[in-house]
């Protein structure tokens, strides 16, 4: 069995940390933007990830455009439904209805769901039943978490419905990345995702552009400008690993990300604790991690 290269691990470490700090970012915004209403958010959202897909398609080898003409237009649609336009509907929902850290940690949904629906769907390995008890056992860390998640939490019940729904929409993005990728490059998949899905976002939210123009500033621009930034860079590192390793290695290594949404946001949200369900919780996911990362370590053929 294959040792899992050092850069695999500081691209992963790196996709981890820049969507942790979108947790906390958001949240932020939410209040000092006066982002008040869903389609405001929808809106700041839009030109995040538009702006984001510009930025990476400058480093795109192949013409992003003569990439679209070559892509599957089933695989591709699919992509930007769900990794960009349903992923964040959702999430920007649930970041307005509970904390930072328990969007976080609900984030992990995500790994179980692609775990289990890519057997199904590209006919990749099953996983083995070391593996299940690896992901039982992160079932019960997330349970853990939801059951005592700490003060400003928000409505918990809204928060976990709809970090589920990232989390599916998330793995089915996945799954059609890892489809597309080989045909015109996951770099032009990922330009082509966030722009479009970006724009489809910016429609869905436009009925409050009057609003959303009216409070427009400085600051808006500067934390769009940082979103957009991180969701060029983490998208386009992480797609590029779906490209070249399996399902069940990247969604073990996936439950990084609810690692450090938790911490950042326990950092940076003065208004939010860390109960003690999420210590719990949280501990029992990154154990649950390293068993994962330590029952599969080869890159997929």
């Amino acid at each position: 069995m294959k040792k899992l290269p050092l850069n695999f691990y500081l691209q992963v470490v790196l996709c981890a940390a820049l969507w942790g700090s979108a947790f906390p970012v958001i949240k932020l915004s939410y209040a000092h933007l006066s982002l008040e209403t869903y389609g405001e958010k929808l809106l700041f959202a839009g030109t995040r990830f538009t702006i984001a897909g510009v930025l990476v398609m400058l480093f795109c080898r192949r013409g992003v455009w003569r990439s679209f003409a070559d892509a599957p237009k089933g695989l591709l649609l699919g992509v930007v439904l769900s990794q960009t336009f349903g992923q964040y509907v959702f999430f920007y929902y649930g970041m307005s209805v509970s904390s930072g850290a328990l969007g976080a940690l609900l984030n992990g949904a995500g790994s179980i769901l692609w775990v289990l629906l890519a057997p199904l769907l590209v006919k990749s390995a099953f996983p083995s039943g070391k593996q299940w008890v690896a992901l039982l056992t992160c079932v019960f860390g997330i349970s853990i978490a939801v059951y005592a998640p700490g003060v400003g939490s928000g409505n918990v019940t809204h928060g976990v419905i709809s970090f589920t729904l990232v989390g599916l929409s998330g793995a089915l993005g996945a799954i059609a990345m890892k489809q597309i990728a080989p045909v015109v490059g996951s770099r032009s998949v990922t330009a082509l995702s966030l722009f479009l899905g970006g724009l489809m976002l910016t429609v869905a939210g436009s009925y409050e552009w009057r609003a959303f123009i009216s409070e427009y500033s400085l600051a808006t621009l500067g934390v769009t400008a940082y979103l957009a930034l991180l969701s060029a860079t983490a998208f386009a590192v992480w797609n590029r690993l779906i490209e070249l390793y399996s399902v069940n290695v990247l969604s073990a290594f996936r439950f990084l990300i609810p690692l450090f949404g938790v911490v950042e946001s326990a950092v940076f949200l003065k208004d939010e604790t860390v109960g003690v369900g999420i210590v719990v919780g949280g501990a029992i996911l990154i154990a649950s991690l390293y068993a994962m990362s330590r029952l599969e370590e080869r890159p997929s053929s």
